[in-house]
């Protein structure tokens, strides 16, 4: 147990001037040093991402390291720090990667005409996109940081999100409530996630059965949608 000493130190920490060091400090630990640019940088970079995801999936986030990844990659340690700080940028790098191919999935199909189509889109991509590669993503919600990467980094928040207020604004007249669109915008976004990603942890055989996207499906259009 923290003793108060420690305690009273942690909140002047937490409510002081210090705190945006803190917080830059952090970002540079799960930020790239630099994007690659080149082909062979890009490849370079992708070694490496690919050897971090196998490391992270056969012996865990914790016995990792940037050796283990830069043997594993076949690139230099030089080349390594070249483009990351140290092995939480990498993986940092990894989870902005997945949510990227998220982003990419949900704006491939076409768009949704009404509210309750995209709520069952939004939904069936996101389970798709989970049983694809189940195990690295258990790997990533389990062992990477969620703090390593911030909403404004991710497109499905900075970019989806704002394009589905903006849909449901359009088709307010199958709402229940209008008050807060962005809010209803959230809850169809990070509720449905959230009771996945729980299974992801805890029940990943049951992702598989149809049942758990028709709970999610009939949760989201009773709270949202005129009955």
């Amino acid at each position: 147990m923290l003793s108060p000493p420690i305690i009273r130190v942690l909140a002047q920490l937490l409510y002081s001037d210090f705190l945006p060091v803190v917080t830059d400090s952090l970002k540079t630990l799960y930020s790239l040093r630099k994007a690659p640019v080149q082909a062979r940088s890009k490849a370079t970079v992708d070694a490496i991402i690919s050897a971090a995801a196998r490391i992270l999936l056969d012996a865990g986030y914790d016995k990792s390291s940037t050796n283990k990844i830069s043997d594993l990659a076949g690139v230099s340690i030089g080349s390594l720090y070249e483009y990351f700080p140290g092995k939480e940028a990498i993986y940092a790098e990894l989870r902005r990667r997945e949510d990227q191919r998220l982003f990419d999935l949900t704006m491939s199909h076409p768009e949704p005409s009404t509210i309750q189509e995209l709520i069952r889109t939004h939904i069936a991509i996101y389970l798709d996109f989970v049983r694809s590669n189940l195990e690295l993503h258990a790997a990533i919600i389990n062992d990477v940081p969620q703090f390593a990467v911030t909403p404004d980094e991710l497109p499905f928040y900075r970019e989806y999100q704002p394009w589905a207020t903006a849909f449901m604004r359009t088709h307010r007249s199958e709402l229940r409530y209008d008050s807060n669109l962005g809010r209803m915008t959230d809850f169809i976004s990070r509720v449905p996630r959230a009771i996945i990603d729980n299974y992801v942890l805890n029940s990943p055989g049951d992702l598989q059965d149809s049942f758990i996207e028709d709970m999610l499906i009939d949760l989201c259009e009773r709270f949202l949608l005129k009955s």
